[in-house]
């Protein structure tokens, strides 16, 4: 399964390349005019692609381990060494991703910090990237699983404000994860509002039966608040 994904990979940043929608790390192609001695000191992209290519299937071929806890640390060292040597190549941002979710979903602990650390160094290098939305939402969903409802604010910190029905390809996920952190932080104003979002535009999302119950129970809060304690 996860040679056909690269495969899906490769083929969305061979198209994205094309048509520049988006932008990449500093490309090593020779810049015209280069000296033909500086140019034979970097290998072509395709030599670049196809090494980290090489790098990435002994990864696949690791996945495979039966015990994996056994081999997270060759797949780690493997993953850093495409994303540092490579930076370049189709496959270095997956790889940003897939060392992300390594470190979240692999480890216990998660290790917040390391997969922090690269998120951050992703946005700086790959600031257009398409797989921007892929890590922030890994990372949303391990702070959710864990409650760490901060954290979640860093990634979408204006995802009600800033959300846009006439977006071509709009994303929910934003908004309701945006939306529980503030209803379990305690700002019931601002998780409604963006609950309402969901109701509104995603009636039909794996999250409106979620955001449904979440909003009858700021309904029953509210109605509890206005209502005068017996004597």
């Amino acid at each position: 399964m996860g040679k056909i994904n690269i495969y899906i990979i490769l083929f969305i940043f061979a198209f994205s390349a094309c048509t520049g929608s988006f932008v990449t790390a500093t490309s090593n192609e020779t810049e015209e005019g280069m000296p033909a001695k500086e140019a034979r000191k970097k290998p072509a992209i395709s030599d670049r692609e196809a090494k980290a290519y090489e790098l990435f299937e002994e990864i696949l071929d690791l996945t495979e381990t039966q015990d994996i806890q056994t081999v997270l640390p060759q797949i780690e060292i493997l993953y850093i060494n495409i994303i540092r040597e490579y930076p370049d190549t189709a496959i270095a941002q997956e790889c940003y991703w897939r060392l992300i979710s390594l470190y979240v979903k692999n480890n216990v602990p998660p290790e917040y910090e390391k997969a922090e650390a690269l998120y951050s160094e992703f946005l700086k290098k790959y600031p257009r990237s398409v797989i921007t939305t892929l890590i922030e939402d890994t990372l949303a969903k391990i702070y959710h699983k864990n409650k760490k409802w901060d954290k979640i604010l860093k990634i979408y910190p204006d995802a009600a404000s800033k959300f846009n029905e006439k977006d071509e390809h709009p994303n929910p996920s934003p908004v309701f994860m945006y939306a529980e952190a503030k209803y379990n932080l305690g700002d019931l104003a601002e998780a409604e509002k963006a609950y309402k979002i969901i109701e509104k535009y995603f009636p039909k999302s794996k999250m409106a039966p979620a955001t449904k119950e979440r909003l009858e129970e700021i309904k029953k809060r509210k109605e509890k608040a206005d209502t005068p304690d017996a004597e």
